[in-house]
């Protein structure tokens, strides 16, 4: 186990060439309805990136291009560097998101 008394962590994605795990929780404030990483070669605690998500469930990262794309269940869908500056909502109201994927094509 690598942490406990998480609010309610839902999805993951590993970041292999930095070695970061990143995970959305969509539990209760202040530690729910965020978007997390940690380093998975220390112990360290986990650092909240992007807060204020409406029980935000799908991840996926973008890592060369120094991205992640995050959906909630109030159907956003968000964009935010991997340090989680720079974020933005550029879908609204899209049904019940519980998923994403990102492809470079």
């Amino acid at each position: 186990m690598l942490f406990d008394r998480l609010p309610e962590p839902i999805d993951l994605e590993l970041d292999v060439a930095n070695r970061v795990l990143y995970w959305t929780d969509r539990g209760d404030p202040p530690r729910g309805n965020t978007v997390n990483r940690a380093p998975i070669d220390t112990k360290a605690t986990p650092e909240i990136v992007v807060t204020h998500l409406m029980e935000t469930i799908g991840i996926a990262l973008d890592v060369p291009g120094d991205r992640m794309f995050v959906t909630d269940f109030a159907g956003s869908v968000y964009s935010a560097d991997l340090d989680g500056k720079n974020q933005r909502n550029f879908l609204y109201a899209q049904g019940n998101l519980t998923g994403i994927a990102y492809a470079e094509i």
